[in-house]
């Protein structure tokens, strides 16, 4: 049976359990509120029952806006306003407000976070928090993480936003509990939780480029089981002249079941695959046309099962086991304009396990102890064939085995005024040996003057990749791991109702750095005239300011601005980080208003403004090596139109979209050699049943 198969039936049984309960519509038993907060679940967390959450929704006479809540920052669910590190949610009706379908749109919005994709939709995109390489930002989905041990990073070219409940943003080490590849960050995006009784929606679109764009979506619950699901698939032509189409498709599902008031099983599947067309994969020689063949493929699945029990009012104890493979196809065939063959396969695969218990003494005094083992296995293999020359035949497998444990105590002091955590985590690695990895921090509420005070310090450590360590010609066997300490402090102020400011301030220090540096050309150790060592250290500081203004009831402005500096020690010419700009900021000015024509219709706008300084980058063609590339903005509006109450028999909801990118059809490039998108719009609808 073949792994899209797999996926299909996996989405059919979910509709199934969604035929089954609109055939049944019975209430729902109600679940214990300590299994439905489980932090375990990364996901949506229920402040009761089923039941008394329906009975206090019908009570309400106006909507209202409840307090984000995090579980990623010290795996305890717990609101925003009492976490002492600095994390930045991105929510479900963010994402819906605004049609944001990829989730690197998404984290456009963050501060300090820089997305860099090399072309047009599909290829390659990059994600770095607070001046970060790539590889240390750590990327989880549901909870499993996703970077890959060739690399170390995660590329979110093909990561959608369906069916996500939130998108969670560590900005800053998180060594201490999710240790190598989270120096910079952790983003962690969450599937959403199945509440209520069955519901289904469909949305299609389409634009220029011959765009297309299709998702069905699953969501309920019955009894003791919730589910939730989606299929989408995407479809575009790309905007160069040809080799440039790109197809996405996304299966999304999660079945959570409570086996009793104090016990929930869980399962999450992802299933990815998309082909993308690389008309500049020959782009390194100045005035190379665009290359007619190279096209990659990618195939993406993620498996977790995992259970959670209250063996006592105090003691919590959950379990998971996960699967996630990556593979990477690239295949570019000789033509008489870029006459040279290239093919390269790349698998990689993650198996995990995690332990974990949360024992709590007393209302806001919580200790968790865990303990996480994960085997990586990766192969690297490439077939590079010249005119003239033999072929190239590049095959290499590694793998290894991490495991750590971790203990975390929260304490609550002063009536809530002063907010604890400390922590550390021993990482241990078949290859590396032991890293111990501190962190601590504190958060000073203080409600009545509308002033939250944070202040954290953390430490990390990053073992090398597989590439830097075995790639044939490359690979350096000898390298150690990267550590790292990060401090950071900052103020938060709410101005009652119409607007706040957050101000923080970071530095973050990075020992035995991973670079490339010059070596003398052998063909069996130094065929590339660079290999990677360990050298010297990065000092990078920084402050973000994320302002927000309510000028009247349904208008919203916000944003955030952050400045960057650093320095590398040795000052070596071509080790300064590349793609990273000093200066970056981004704003979006919303306008919501209801009962605009209909009763309970609504009518949204959205306008996104993106700003991204100069940054140093490597330019592919000559004169090649490190250059400053220029800064670049870029404008995104969407307008939407909502109906309150169905018009049509069996219809829950009708809406209308619009979705203009790049507004203004600036031309620019995130990389160098790849120009970014020019002006591109959408329009659909979306129906509820």
């Amino acid at each position: 049976m073949s792994r899209v198969h797999l996926g299909l039936i996996v989405f059919t049984v979910l509709l199934g359990f969604e035929a089954r309960a609109v055939a049944q519509a019975t209430p729902s038993v109600s679940t214990s509120p300590a299994a439905s907060a489980s932090p375990a679940t990364q996901g949506a967390v229920s402040s009761g029952s089923q039941k008394q959450k329906a009975a206090n929704k019908n009570k309400q006479t106006k909507p209202t806006k409840l307090a984000d809540v995090v579980i990623t920052a010290t795996r305890i669910t717990q609101p925003v306003s009492q976490v002492g590190v600095t994390v930045t949610v991105v929510n479900k009706q963010q994402i819906q407000d605004q049609k944001i379908f990829q989730s690197s749109d998404a984290l456009r919005e963050v501060p300090g976070v820089i997305v860099t994709q090399s072309g047009g939709p599909g290829t390659i995109t990059d994600v770095s928090i607070r001046g970060s390489s790539t590889d240390e930002v750590l990327t989880l989905l549901d909870g499993v993480e996703v970077n890959t041990g060739s690399s170390g990073s995660y590329d979110f070219s093909n990561l959608m936003t369906d069916n996500t409940s939130r998108i969670e943003v560590i900005r800053g080490a998180g060594g201490s509990l999710y240790g190598s590849s989270a120096i910079g960050g952790v983003i962690n995006q969450i599937s959403e939780e199945g509440t209520g009784p069955a519901k289904f929606s469909l949305l299609s679109d389409g634009g220029n480029w011959g765009t297309t764009r299709q998702i069905a979506t699953a969501n309920g619950a019955y009894d003791r089981l919730s589910y939730s699901g989606s299929v989408s698939y995407y479809s575009t032509a790309g905007f160069q002249s040809f080799n440039n189409s790109y197809d996405n498709l996304s299966l999304t599902s999660r079945v959570d079941y409570h086996l009793t008031d104090d016990t929930v099983a869980r399962f999450f599947g992802r299933y990815t695959f998309a082909d993308v067309q690389l008309p500049e994969y020959s782009n390194s020689s100045p005035g190379a046309p665009l290359d007619p063949t190279a096209h990659q493929r990618t195939e993406f699945m993620l498996y977790k099962g995992e259970i959670d029990s209250h063996l006592t009012e105090k003691l919590l104890v959950r379990f998971f086991g996960s699967y996630v493979r990556d593979e990477l196809r690239i295949n570019k065939t000789p033509t008489p304009e870029t006459n040279y063959g290239d093919s390269d396969d790349i698998p990689d695969e993650i198996w995990g396990s995690n332990l974990e218990a949360v024992y709590t003494w007393m209302e806001g005094f919580d200790t968790l102890a865990g303990f996480d083992f994960k085997y990586r296995w990766g192969r690297d293999g490439e077939d590079l064939a010249y005119p003239g020359y033999p072929a190239s035949i590049t095959v290499f497998t590694a793998d290894r085995e991490e495991y750590a444990g971790y203990l975390q105590q929260q304490g609550r002091f002063f009536d809530g005024h002063v907010l604890v955590t400390g922590g550390f985590r021993v990482d241990g690695n078949s290859q590396f040996g032991k890293e111990v990895s501190p962190a601590w921090s504190v958060a000073l509420p203080f409600d009545k003057y509308g002033v939250i005070l944070r202040g954290s310090y953390s430490e990390g450590y990053e073992a090398p990749t597989f590439d830097e360590l075995y790639y044939p010609g490359y690979g350096n066997p000898n390298l150690q791991p990267t550590t790292s300490s990060e401090w950071d402090g900052g103020i938060e102020k709410h101005f009652g109702e119409y607007a706040d400011i957050t101000t923080t301030f970071f530095s973050r220090r990075i020992h035995d750095l991973v670079v490339d540096v010059p070596c003398k050309f052998n063909p069996t150790t130094c065929a590339f005239d660079v290999m990677p060592q360990n050298l010297g250290r990065v000092d990078t500081q920084g402050v973000e300011v994320v302002p927000a203004f309510y000028p009247f009831k349904g208008l919203s402005l916000s944003g955030n601005f952050t400045a960057l500096d650093s320095t590398h020690r040795p000052l070596i010419s071509g080790l300064q980080q590349v793609r990273v700009p000093k200066h970056s900021a981004s704003a979006v000015a919303q306008y919501k208003v209801s009962d605009l024509f209909l009763r309970e219709d609504q009518f949204i706008a959205a306008l996104f403004y993106q700003f991204v300084g100069d940054r140093q980058d490597i330019n592919t063609q000559a004169p090649s090596g490190d250059h400053n590339h220029s800064n670049y903005q870029v404008f995104n509006l969407t307008m939407s139109y909502k109906l309150g109450h169905g018009y049509v028999p069996y219809i829950r909801e009708e809406e209308a979209f619009v979705r203009i990118q790049n507004l203004f059809d600036r031309n620019y490039s995130q990389a160098f050699g790849f120009p970014a998108p020019p002006i591109n719009f959408e329009a659909g609808v979306k129906l509820g049943l």
